[in-house]
């Protein structure tokens, strides 16, 4: 089963709840590609899976290891 997409920011309160990067930084990441699973665009707000992880080199260890277990079924 899919999880359930939640805005970006929200996404961003959970991730890091101490300090939540800026929302202009969240939509860079999101437009770059360095949020994974990739986030959706609905009208002018991304939306994103919960189990989300930012993804700076795609050839990290972790990773990889995320876009094995993305197969998975939950």
């Amino acid at each position: 089963m899919a999880s359930e997409l939640i805005p970006l920011n929200e996404w961003a309160r959970r991730r890091y709840p101490t300090k939540p990067p800026h929302i202009n930084t969240l939509r860079r990441w999101a437009f770059e590609g360095k949020i994974f699973p990739k986030p959706e665009k609905h009208g002018r707000s991304y939306y994103v899976q919960e189990h989300a992880r930012y993804v700076n080199d795609f050839n990290d260890p972790a990773f990889l290891e995320a876009m094995r277990g993305s197969s998975s079924p939950q």
